[in-house]
């Protein structure tokens, strides 16, 4: 009896061994566990401390070492190729629930929620191939459940970590869902604009704005971090408001009359008053935003025919003759005028050699083809708008903006005025003047112009009456002598 006792307790001892034998080959790795990447030796991939940018943190890294065939698989080489979705690759050793305290890596940590939209986060980490796990993996917990990462976390923090870097150390993969999340739940604000037709009534149509929203990453990692720290699974996201650069009511202060300046065209030949209504014409209707350079020449055009410009009275050589255009400075003086009223900056204007007669001395604007144009700047935050225009008795040109918070006045100042020339008489031999004419009789054609010293200011008077004068120019106008036609 006591002899088959014995063997019976020889036969358990044995089977014991073998089942311990059994037991410790299950955690021996095969020689060749990964069938497309059994052969390849790389180094671990360095950690980005910032994890601003988890995905290129984890790059691909399989080591296989050793004759025994040990291998390190890292995070990175899982989280690029999918090895735990991937058919290729396969496990036969322990998992990672046996490792981690019973957490399910592929279990939902949080899901951010928006309306009917739902972004889920979760731990979709490979199981390690045995107990040697990569560096990574502890130097980040990821072997840990949540809740210990947690605390991994706010030792981050509590050393001066950001709440986002702290959490995407510890769970690389979370930028993935937030960064989906700031991109889709979002809505662009529409600011309010202004449509400006300066021949229609009214002159200004102003359609209006539409606040957005956008979320806060901040928040939504503060949220998510809140979420993981009490166990809550489900994160209900809270867009910010995103206010129009521009309203509807801030446009309407922009339509308000600032200033308007008239100068008489009642005197002058069909030709001239065409040329001065077509020019003003081209320039109304423009809009000169904040900060922009208006430019008279760059508007108008060449003053030609083919532009539609007809032969008029002009200035050239210090006298007064017929040419292309003639009247067009009346128009960019009106306009230079207007725009001293409405605050706008002078960037370039030029005087005439002789004084004007339908506008004070030094505030006249002279344009011509080759050089000499009108350009004024918006200095202010606000679009301004032009309307210009002319009757067969006057020009007149208005700009609108927001209020100024002073009145522009303008001041000429004569210093000194020289003697006018005699007038100049000349055989009108063509008959181009003295068509009709006995001989003999005389005809003006042009009234001469003594020679002026002037000086222009700028005064601006505030609300309190306090008043600001600036000299903006000095000038000097030559003398001409008149013209009389004789008829042969």
């Amino acid at each position: 009896m006591r002899s088959l006792l014995t063997i019976f307790a020889a036969t358990l001892i044995v089977t014991a061994c073998v089942a311990q034998a059994c037991v410790l080959t299950a955690f021996t790795p095969p020689a060749v566990a990964f069938h497309d990447v059994s052969g390849t030796r790389s180094e671990r991939s360095a950690i980005d401390g910032s994890n601003n940018a988890a995905d290129s943190v984890l790059s691909a890294a399989v080591r296989k070492s050793g004759a025994a065939g040990t291998v390190k698989f890292s995070l990175a080489a899982a989280m690029q190729k999918d090895f735990f979705t991937s058919s290729a690759a396969t496990f036969p050793w322990t998992t990672f629930d046996e490792l981690s305290d019973g957490f399910s890596p592929r279990s939902a940590l949080v899901i951010l929620t928006y309306g009917d939209k739902a972004y889920e986060y979760t731990d979709e980490y490979p199981d390690p191939p045995d107990f040697t796990v990569s560096e990574e993996y502890d130097e980040r917990g990821l072997r840990l459940s949540p809740e210990k990462r947690m605390k991994k976390v706010d030792a981050l923090i509590s050393a001066g970590t950001s709440v986002k870097d702290a959490l995407l150390y510890c769970f690389p993969l979370l930028s993935r869902t937030v960064s989906r999340a700031l991109s889709e739940v979002r809505l662009s604000a529409t600011d309010a604009k202004i449509k400006f037709d300066p021949d229609s009534s009214p002159m200004f149509e102003i359609s209006r704005s539409r606040p957005g929203y956008e979320l806060d990453e901040t928040r939504v990692y503060s949220d998510v971090y809140f979420a993981l720290k009490t166990g809550i699974t489900e994160v209900a996201l809270s867009p910010v408001p995103v206010l129009p650069s521009c309203t509807a009511s801030e446009l309407a202060e922009c339509t308000r009359l600032r200033s308007r300046f008239t100068t008489s065209i009642s005197s002058s030949t069909a030709a001239r008053k065409h040329n001065v209504s077509l020019a003003l014409s081209r320039v109304s209707g423009s809009v000169i935003g904040a900060g922009e350079t208006f430019s008279f020449n760059s508007v108008v055009g060449r003053r030609t025919e083919a532009n539609g410009f007809e032969k008029a009275k002009i200035i050239s050589g210090g006298e007064y003759t017929d040419g292309v255009g003639g009247g067009v400075c009346q128009a960019s003086t009106t306009i230079y005028n207007a725009a001293l009223l409405a605050g706008m900056d002078i960037v370039a204007v030029s005087r005439h050699s002789l004084v004007p007669t339908y506008v004070d001395p030094s505030f006249d604007a002279m344009v011509n083809g080759s050089g000499s144009d009108l350009k004024f700047r918006n200095g202010g935050d606000d679009p301004v708008f032009i309307r210009a225009y002319a009757t067969s008795e006057k020009a007149t040109v208005e700009f609108y903006s927001s209020e100024l918070p002073y009145k522009v006045t303008l001041r000429s100042r004569t210093l000194k005025t020289g003697a006018r020339p005699a007038d100049k008489e000349f055989v009108d031999v063509e008959r181009k003047y003295t068509a009709g004419m006995e001989s003999g009789e005389k005809v003006r054609i042009s009234g001469g112009a003594p020679s002026v010293s002037s000086e222009g200011y700028l005064i601006k008077t505030y609300p309190d009456g306090r008043k600001e004068e600036k000299r903006i120019r000095r000038d000097e106008y030559a003398a001409a002598a008149g013209k009389i036609a004789v008829a042969p």
